[in-house]
């Protein structure tokens, strides 16, 4: 079992054991990296109440909001010179209820100016339910994609005086909100799930404009932001737009907002070149790709790589309250002050911009906890993300003696010093999806600027393979540059490589990579889990995220579809089964949630009566790996991303999908009554009648005639 080589220790409540997930190969080393050079630093959001300054430190230690996102997306009630006038004759020792005062007369109610939106162009019959026939099926496919109804927001400028500001970054198309409770704007990361779901829906014009809102901030910033909000202006997400404009022309074949994007996309791939990619040289040990060795010798490759998170830096006027992040201010806040419980394990060196670097780390997610050889616990957690220390890895869950705040604790950052799999997959899928644009409008023929783009993409695969890849295990692992040695803790963001570039590996190392999620989905048939670690936090054991689900699919995919790919074992496709459970998974949430569908499925005996079924956008396995179901929808989550995952694999999967089988929960299906034949028909058969004489159809095969030689017939596909 090759996975066991890379999995240092079961997490708790699993059926594994640290002695079966115990390494039982030696540690591979790859090449040691040099960095050469700087990248450039980029600038800190400064707007004067939603990204850093007095009046919001002075608004989010006040304890006025209980949630920190509620304020930044407040728009203010006056222009902007008015408000900053009022709150500077605000006392200097303000209580709560004169900060209360000041809120309620200088700000609107967060997302005033964001109303629900229309969809011109939407259809009762979306095309991703051709083919599907069964009704169950039928009737919850349909009952996701009206969901796309309540998510429809716009942008709404027209409820602000002349001044007024707000957080909300101005779009001039209707976008899909995640669907969360604080979920007020676009987010970059799922956007690109949602307009997979929009594409199956038939939604293109929707499709396109959420697209275009993407690109306006790219003309704006440089760059696509982590989300809708003049606050994430210096963070950014998984660089995922060249694919989802991929997505969006083969659907639709509009190639007017392929020249649209096209220099938009190179303007985004000039942005993580500059601002989160490093230049290193190293000299490459022996490995195999595609067959053809590499012999070690004095070659140095060079190579430009990226890492996750930015270096910012804060402008003259700034001051040190702008380590926080505006949406998670009193958090950070209270975190970076926590007092290390065990010195050898946790350092809060903390300087301007941490906070913002880990937090684009962590949404990557790139997971990194640690490395044994090198005493390093990494950045993993979307929330918090940031390098913890530990002086050894025991063989059971480090964690699991430390409190929820201690988890939160910071330590010095490393995200920095990290090639992470999962990005420089995406960012080599980029390259060659911009590559195919400049020849697309060029009659398919290559141009400077295509074979530049693929030269780009075959380098980082060349640095991917060297540094990320294991030839002992056939699998991936992110790499540590100032220690030069990979992960040792698993990760499901590793597989992202197999998508991207699974037809460039030797064979038994795709094959392996296959293997790997054959043995992960048998393990946990509910959901895939991000890692094997039992934090507490939400992208850690036993959490499940859908988007990891679809990367998981379509890596099998990409693998199952090489013309070398074998079956073994007589197992099916494993795409197909993880594709089934991330729908099972879905279904069954929206089951015990209060979904139903009109004369075919009654609701779930204890689901709450004020809710119609939500998919969530996160769930948890139990310890058999099989979904724990819940009956509770007061917070689902970003579930929009689920919704286009699902859309997805209903056109993907249409012919083998089935209806899910929910652990320990009846589904409540209408059987009719099968109509009873008139006795007037004959009884059905599965042979035609036997004709009284022998005739050419028939060959003797259902008639009773004399054999005889005859002559030979001719080939025939006939069933007789």
């Amino acid at each position: 079992m090759k996975l066991q080589t890379v999995v240092g220790w079961a997490v708790a409540g699993t059926a594994a054991t640290a002695a079966t997930m115990a390494p039982n190969a030696d540690v591979y080393l790859p090449p040691k990296v040099t960095v050469v050079g700087q990248r450039e630093q980029q600038l800190l959001c400064d707007h004067p109440i939603y990204c850093n300054g007095p009046l919001l430190n002075k608004i989010m230690l006040s304890g006025v909001f209980d949630k920190d996102k509620s304020f930044v997306d407040m728009p203010t009630r006056k222009p902007l010179k008015d408000v900053l006038a009022a709150f500077s004759s605000l006392p200097s020792n303000a209580t709560k209820s004169q900060v209360a005062s000041f809120v309620d007369e200088n700000f609107y109610p967060a997302g005033y100016d964001v109303v629900e939106a229309e969809l011109d162009d939407w259809t009762e019959t979306p095309p991703f339910l051709n083919g599907v026939t069964d009704p169950v099926l039928r009737g919850y496919g349909m009952s996701v994609h009206n969901q796309w109804k309540k998510l429809a927001r716009k942008h709404d400028p027209s409820r602000l005086c002349d001044g007024c500001v707000s957080s909300l970054l101005a779009t001039n198309h209707t976008f899909i909100a995640s669907g969360g409770a604080k979920s007020r704007e676009f987010t970059y990361w799922d956007t690109y799930y949602i307009n997979l779901g929009l594409l199956q829906s038939g939604l293109y014009k929707t499709a396109r404009g959420v697209l275009g809102n993407l690109l306006g901030t790219i003309k704006l910033y440089g760059f696509v932001p982590t989300g809708g909000r003049v606050y994430f202006t210096d963070r950014s997400g998984l660089p995922l737009l060249a694919l989802m404009i991929k997505d969006y022309y083969e659907a639709t074949l509009d190639l007017s907002l392929v020249k649209e994007a096209l220099p938009l996309l190179v303007k985004e791939h000039e942005f993580w070149d500059t601002y989160r990619s490093v230049n290193i040289t190293y000299t490459p040990n022996s490995s195999l790709l595609n067959n053809r060795k590499r012999q070690n010798g004095p070659a140095v490759v060079t190579s430009k790589i990226t890492t996750p998170g930015p270096d910012l830096f804060l402008t003259a006027g700034s001051t040190d309250a702008a380590v926080a992040r505006p949406e998670q201010y009193l958090a950070d806040t209270a975190t970076s002050k926590i007092e290390p419980a065990a010195p050898d394990l946790f350092d809060t060196a903390l300087k301007p911009g941490d906070f913002y670097a880990v937090t684009e780390a962590g949404t990557m997610p790139s997971v990194q906890y640690a490395n044994s050889t090198t005493a390093e616990v990494g950045p993993s957690l979307f929330t918090t993300a940031l390098r913890r220390r530990s002086l050894d890895i025991p063989t059971t869950n480090p964690f699991s003696s430390f409190t929820r705040d201690q988890l939160l604790v910071l330590g010095s950052v490393g995200v920095n010093d990290t090639i992470a799999v999962n990005i420089n997959s995406i960012l080599y899928q980029s390259e060659i999806a911009i590559a195919g644009f400049y020849e697309l409008l060029h009659n398919n023929t290559h141009t400077k600027e295509s074979l530049y783009f693929r030269d780009r993409a075959r380098n980082r695969q060349k640095v991917m393979i060297d540094l990320t890849y294991n030839p002992e295990t056939g699998l991936f692992a992110d790499y540590h540059i100032h220690s030069g040695r990979q992960s040792n803790v698993w990760t499901i963001n590793s597989h992202w490589s197999y998508w991207a570039f699974s037809d460039q590996l030797a064979p038994e190392s795709a094959q392996q990579g296959l293997d790997s999620l054959r043995q992960l989905h048998a393990k946990f048939p509910g959901g895939l889990p991000n890692t094997y670690y039992n934090t507490s936090l939400l992208w850690d054991w036993p959490n499940v995220q859908t988007p990891m689900q679809h990367m998981a699919i379509r890596s099998a995919s990409s693998i199952e579809r090489l013309p070398q790919y074998r079956k073994r074992n007589g197992n099916g496709s494993v795409s197909a089964s993880i594709a089934q459970s991330t729908l099972g998974s879905a279904f069954c949430n929206w089951y015990t949630t209060g979904g139903s569908i009109s004369d075919v499925l009654n609701p779930y005996d204890n689901a709450p009566s004020n809710s119609s079924g939500v998919s969530f956008g996160s769930y948890a396995i139990g310890a058999d790996g099989n979904i724990d179901t819940t009956t509770d929808a007061s917070d689902p989550g970003n579930y929009a991303w689920t919704n286009g995952v699902v859309l997805w694999v209903f056109e993907q999967y249409k012919t083998q999908i089935q209806i899910p089988k929910c652990p320990n929960i009846k589904l409540n299906i209408v059987h009719h009554p099968t109509p009873t034949p008139s006795p007037t028909q004959p009884p059905p058969t599965s042979l035609p009648p036997t004709p009284t004489k022998c005739t050419p159809k028939y060959k003797c095969k259902h008639c009773k005639c004399r054999l005889r030689r005859r002559r030979p017939l001719k080939r025939s596909n006939s069933a007789y």
